[in-house]
C-alpha cells in the first residue's frame, strides 16, 4: 500500500485550519459583493477575511494568500483563469478581475470551487461512500486516441483494472462499466453508475493532441452558468444538469484525484483541474470525475503511458487520490 504522505494542497491540510471556518461565532459573516457587467463579485479582502488567510498580499497583478499554520498559499493573476493552491493548478470559470482598485473573484468560483476545496466540511450529506464505479474509456469500435504503441482503449481497460485492485486492497466495493474491449454508449455508462447508492465515479481517458502537448489534467462538471474549458460560452452554460446537484463534491474528488497523481507522478506537467460537460458526467447521481492520464500523441509519455508499470503507478497514484478524499469525508463527520 502507497504510504500516506502529506498533500501539497489537498483536503488534508485544508482540513486542519478550516475546520472552525464559519462557525466560531453565531454571527453570520458579511460577505461584500460588487456586480460587474451583470455578474456577482467578491473581493479578495473579503475571502481572506472569512477564510483567515494570515496574509494577503498583492505586487502587480498577482494576489497571494497565506496561511502558515497550514502551509497552504493560493496564488492568482488578474485577467487569468489559473488559480494556484500550492502547486496545484484550476483553471476558473471566469478570471480574477479588478475593480475600483480592489482584486475580485467571480462569486461562482468562490461558491463553486475555492470553498469546496478550502472548506470541505460544508459538503458533509449522507453517509460516506463505499463503493467506486470505473469507467475505462472509449472500447469496442471507439479506440479513443492511438499511438504506434496501442490504443486509449485498451490502456484505460487496463489503469482500471490495476485501479480496481488497488482499491479492493483498502476495502472498497468497486464496479466497472467495461470489463472487456466493448463498445457502451455514454448514456449505458451513466444508467449503470447511477444504479449505485454511497458510490463516486471514476471515468479514466488518455489524451491527444499536437505532438508537444503533454501532461495530466481532470475535469469536473461545468456547474450552472459557467462554460466548459474547450468550448467558450453556448446555450446549456446555463442549464442544471442532475450532476449539478453534487457540484461541491465533484471538484473536491476531482481535486483529490489530481493532487493524487501530481505527488505520486514526478515530473508530470499539470495541466489543471479544468471544467466540461461531458455527457459522462452530466447526468450522474453520484459525485464524478474524468481523468486524462496523458498524451498518446506525445512520443515521451506514449512510451511511458504503453508500460504495464507506468499505468500501474497511475492507478496507485488515484487510488490514494480517492482514499484522501474519503479521509476528509470522515473527518468532517468527526465534528
Amino acid at each position: 500500500m502507497v504510504s500516506r504522505r502529506p498533500y501539497s494542497l489537498y483536503l488534508t491540510a485544508c482540513v486542519l485550519f478550516l475546520s472552525t471556518v464559519g462557525s466560531v461565532s453565531a454571527k453570520p459573516f458579511k460577505w461584500q459583493e460588487v456586480k460587474i457587467s451583470g455578474r456577482r463579485y467578491i473581493p479578495a479582502n473579503s475571502i481572506a477575511d472569512f477564510y483567515k488567510f494570515d496574509d494577503k498580499s498583492i505586487e502587480g497583478n498577482v494576489v497571494r494568500f497565506v496561511h502558515h499554520k497550514s502551509k497552504l498559499t493560493m496564488t492568482a493573476r488578474v485577467g487569468s483563469q489559473t488559480l494556484m493552491m500550492n502547486t496545484i493548478k484550476f483553471i476558473l470559470s471566469y478570471p480574477v478581475t479588478k475593480h475600483k482598485g480592489h482584486v475580485v473573484f467571480s462569486r461562482l468560483d468562490l461558491c463553486k470551487l475555492i470553498d469546496p476545496v478550502l472548506r470541505p466540511k460544508s459538503l458533509a450529506k449522507g453517509p460516506v461512500f463505499d463503493t467506486v464505479v470505473i469507467d475505462p474509456g472509449h472500447g469496442g469500435h471507439d479506440s479513443g486516441a492511438a499511438c504506434a504503441l496501442g490504443k486509449e482503449s485498451n490502456f484505460a481497460l487496463d489503469t482500471g483494472n490495476h485501479l480496481k485492485r488497488e482499491l479492493q486492497k483498502r476495502g472498497y466495493k468497486v464496479v466497472m462499466t467495461r470489463t472487456t474491449d466493448r463498445f457502451i454508449t455514454l448514456g449505458n455508462r451513466v444508467k449503470f453508475a447511477n444504479r449505485y447508492e454511497n458510490a463516486i465515479f471514476i471515468s479514466l481517458h488518455y489524451n491527444s493532441g499536437q505532438s508537444a502537448a503533454s501532461g495530466i489534467e481532470t475535469f469536473a462538471l461545468s456547474p450552472q452558468g459557467s462554460s466548459s474549458t474547450y468550448t467558450g460560452r453556448r446555450s446549456s452554460d446555463y442549464l442544471d444538469f442532475e450532476g449539478n446537484d453534487n457540484d461541491g463534491e465533484n471538484i473536491a474528488l476531482s481535486t483529490a484525484i489530481h493532487a493524487g497523481a501530481i505527488n505520486s507522478l514526478p515530473g508530470t506537467k499539470d495541466r489543471g483541474i479544468k471544467r466540461a460537460r461531458w455527457n459522462v458526467l452530466t447526468g450522474l447521481k453520484i459525485p464524478g470525475t474524468l481523468y486524462e492520464g496523458g498524451f498518446l500523441s506525445n512520443t515521451r509519455e506514449a512510451r511511458k503511458i504503453s508500460t504495464e508499470a507506468y499505468r500501474k503507478k497511475i492507478a496507485r497514484a488515484l487510488a490514494e487520490g480517492i482514499e484522501n478524499y474519503k479521509e476528509a469525508h470522515l473527518k468532517k463527520r468527526r465534528r
